[in-house]
């Protein structure tokens, strides 16, 4: 059996002091800086694609969505000066359906991110696609996306807070106005 003398104690405990006292002395990393808020634009937050042709009952939608989520992430790259460049994470989630009018069972859908400074000016705007396939019998999906970034610079003082995202279809003036029509519709029956 080996005896640990008292000095050996007193040698391991300094020891111990001194090398949590390396961590008081270490350069730490600002914490990161607030995100942007992610909204969804009401009036293209969903899209329906009918099928070609004058009709536009139900028989006649070939596929529809809707956003059900969005939501970013962000990194800093901050030079001394307080000024540097955010990288603005945005993921998305669409509900894919598809419709009775729809045979190849491929809905694609093209959506939008809009970056505003505080001011509500689009500082960035990207389009971007989704491809749905529905298998066998498969009517309903969620897509994600999460491939979604978009760099800003940013100004000392500056950070997520002062900006915001947009997201919604990229839709036709018909698919606007349908969704436009639609949602008057809903509010006069409530």
């Amino acid at each position: 059996m080996t005896r640990i003398g008292s000095n050996s104690v007193l040698v391991l405990a300094g020891l111990a002091a001194l090398l949590s006292a390396c961590g008081l002395f270490a350069k730490k990393e600002p914490p990161p800086g607030p995100c942007s808020r992610a909204m969804i634009l009401g009036d293209a937050e969903q899209m329906i694609r009918f099928r070609d042709g004058p009709g536009r009952d139900i028989l006649d939608i070939s596929y529809s969505g809707r956003l059900i989520r969005v939501f970013t992430d962000c990194e800093y790259e901050m030079n001394k000066d307080r000024t540097g460049v955010m990288a603005v994470r945005v993921y998305v989630a669409v509900e894919a359906e598809r419709g009775p009018a729809n045979r190849d069972r491929i809905a694609p859908y093209r959506y939008f991110v809009t970056l505003t400074d505080a001011k509500r000016e689009p500082v960035a705007k990207n389009v971007f696609e989704l491809t749905a396939r529905f298998p066998g019998n498969v009517s309903r999906m969620v897509l994600t996306d999460d491939t979604v970034e978009m760099k800003v610079p940013i100004r000392a003082g500056q950070s997520g807070q002062n900006f915001t995202v947009f997201v919604g279809f990229q839709l036709s003036d018909e698919q606007l106005e349908f969704n436009r029509r639609t949602r008057l519709e809903q509010e006069r029956a409530r």
